[in-house]
């Protein structure tokens, strides 16, 4: 349980205030998922591909998999503004935030941690490969 928690952290702890996410769009997207791998992500050809420049040196993070599977479990499970508060609480208190989140998230993350459930699809891109647990998630941006 710790681990994910410090995974959520992670990839929330991008939502500073002066950039709190108002939708689950290509930006929420691009910056959970380079806080949760800690590689930046390239969109200059209109896909989210993630790069082999890191964000700290020497940190061990989840996978661009495993990352994209827990940013699906949010944004089909939880709506933004409860996203973003869920943020804020884990800056202050991440295990007291961390008991407010649905069971049915809790398990989905630890899904995506401990493995793929069944019904997850497997999209390659140039440069990584994003796993999701909905058919209709993409990472191609507009």
């Amino acid at each position: 349980m710790i681990a994910v928690v410090a995974f959520a952290v992670l990839g929330l702890t991008g939502c500073q205030q002066s950039n709190t996410p108002k939708a689950y769009d290509d930006v929420t997207q691009q910056n959970f998922l380079e806080l949760c791998t800690n590689h930046y992500y390239d969109t200059t050809d209109g896909n989210l591909t993630m790069t082999s420049n890191t964000i700290a040196a020497d940190v061990e993070a989840p996978s661009s998999s495993q990352c994209q599977c827990q940013y699906d479990a949010f944004s089909q499970q939880m709506s933004i503004a409860d996203f973003t508060t869920l943020n804020d609480k884990l800056k202050t208190d991440p295990q007291a935030a961390w008991a407010t989140v649905p069971d049915t998230i809790v398990n989905a993350i630890n899904d995506c941690v401990n493995g793929f459930p069944a019904s997850s699809t497997t999209s390659t891109t140039e440069g990584s490969t994003v796993t999701s647990a909905a058919p209709e998630t993409t990472t191609s941006m507009p």
